[in-house]
């Protein structure tokens, strides 16, 4: 019975693993190691920058779209099952790319296009039943709609390689809305009151690690191989994954007989907690954070995204411009445990501040160094922004609570998740027009400047006044908690 009981205790860190292992698979995949097969895949098929960037605005702008109806899924079901679906989403993506050929014949490419007709109906779905107000509903339904309409013009009207990749992409939307960062970091949250800074730091950890380990090993297989052996190797992993959140992950600390971290024994559940969707959207701190997100993730994506070509410009080899890559996934990943950890003992804006601070010195020496500063500049850079995401994550559920979590932290990941994408899309297109990084970079390094400004707003909220006291603390001014 004891050592039952300190397994249940323990439970919790064992959650916030799995959310590590889940980001390193789906963020790790598609926001970090996926750039190094750009040079591949462009030298193959002839693709301008700007176009073949096109598909991660594409994603991250389609996660946007339904992030805020996944939220409400979220606030509704066992995660896991969520977790399930992105991780075989995932797969079926990378697969797809492993069938890619110049004239878009690849042999996945329908049943893709049909997943992803058949993911973007049911988000409609979603949107008709919960979408609150007549122009938000509109809105959304007009551009899953426009999307879906794509999917079709491109895949059975114009099926070139380059639309097969942008169908891919609605794919990989659609595994990031269920398997990704909104959904862990709920997940992670809900089993921690004490401590959560460090939970939410190891589980977005995972995307720090996917960019160390899978650059790396792509690399490798892609100068050994092909770059399609190497797709059709990271299509095996989610799937396996997929088993094991089936057979040993519990959603919920009331599923595993436990409470949270840092609650009382027969305390409510965390969800009992916070303010309303209504209450929050609100506040001046949501749209501070909303903003300021938008802003940072432009940042941190488009450099990421770009990073390796711009080496590979710069004249360093293939291993080398991996090398950035791990350098930087490295140093975000010791960034997310050490000011997760320091967001747990001193004021969490402070913390924000010096890492958008220190982000934005890195990026100017990127910017503006050459080749002679820019490892240093990369250095800097990842002591900064990974904890940035640990930041964001943790300011939200601080200020909000987890009673809706879902719908909040949905609407939040919109705006992120359009940053993200247009920073990835726009810095492509910026080098088409002017030949080089200096100007996309520059803008980059202004973003991360005007989100520091913008967050110099926002509030450092409170764990506990949304997780001890009664529902009464719903009526608390949002970003009054010091």
């Amino acid at each position: 019975m004891n050592n039952s009981a300190s397994s249940r205790k323990w439970y919790p860190w064992f959650v916030a693993f799995v959310g590590l292992a889940v980001l390193f698979i789906s963020n790790g995949y598609t926001a970090t190691a996926l750039s190094v097969f750009d040079e591949s895949l462009l030298n193959e098929f002839g693709w301008d920058r700007g176009p073949f960037k096109f598909r991660d605005l594409l994603t991250f702008a389609i996660t946007a779209v339904v992030a805020p109806f996944v939220g409400i899924v979220i606030d509704r079901v066992n995660l896991k099952w969520l977790l399930i679906t992105g991780m075989v989403l995932l797969s079926a993506g990378y697969f797809g790319y492993s069938q890619l050929t110049a004239d878009g014949s690849g042999g996945l490419a329908t049943p893709l296009a049909l997943v992803a007709l058949a993911g973007l109906a049911v988000m409609a779905t979603i949107v008709w039943r919960e979408a609150q107000g007549y122009f938000a509903r509109t809105a959304a339904l007009v551009v899953i709609a426009a999307t879906m309409a794509a999917v079709v013009y491109y895949r059975f009207i114009d099926p070139m390689a380059l639309h097969q990749v942008y169908i891919i992409h609605v794919v990989f939307s659609l595994a990031l809305s269920t398997a990704g960062t909104m959904v862990v970091v709920v997940l992670v949250t809900s089993w921690f009151l004490k401590s959560r800074g460090l939970a939410i730091g190891i589980a977005l950890l995972g995307t720090s690690l996917g960019g160390i380990v899978l650059s790396r090993a792509n690399i490798e297989i892609i100068q050994s191989t092909s770059w399609r052996e190497a797709f059709g190797y990271l299509a095996l992993v989610p799937l396996l994954f997929a088993v094991l959140i089936f057979f040993f992950l519990r959603g919920s600390p009331k599923d595993a007989g436990v409470v949270a971290i840092g609650q009382e024994a027969g305390a409510r559940d965390l969800k009992s907690y916070g303010l309303t969707f209504a209450e929050a959207i609100r506040t001046p701190t949501f749209w501070v954070i909303g903003i300021s997100g938008f802003l940072t993730y432009y940042s941190i994506l488009a450099l990421f995204n770009h990073m390796f070509l711009h080496m590979r410009g710069l004249g360093f080899e293939p291993a080398q411009a991996a090398n950035a890559l791990a350098l930087l996934g490295t140093l975000a990943a010791i960034s997310k445990l050490a000011i997760g950890w320091l967001a747990d003992h001193i004021d969490r804006k402070l913390v924000f501040l010096g890492a958008l601070a220190v982000m934005f010195v890195g990026v100017l020496l990127i910017a503006m160094g050459g080749r002679e500063w820019v490892w240093i500049g990369i250095g800097i850079t990842g002591c900064g922004w990974g904890g940035l995401f640990t930041l964001y994550n943790m300011l939200t559920v601080n200020n909000f609570g987890l009673k809706e979590i879902g719908r909040i932290n949905g609407t939040v990941s919109l705006l992120e998740s359009l940053g993200g994408g247009l920073g990835i899309w726009l810095t492509g297109k910026l080098y088409d027009v002017f030949g080089s990084y200096e100007v996309p970079f520059d803008v980059i390094a202004a973003a991360v400047l005007l989100g520091f400004a913008i967050g110099l707003f926002i509030k450092s909220g409170s764990p506990e006044a949304m997780g001890l006291q009664p529902a009464a603390v719903g009526r608390i001014k949002a970003g009054s908690l010091r």
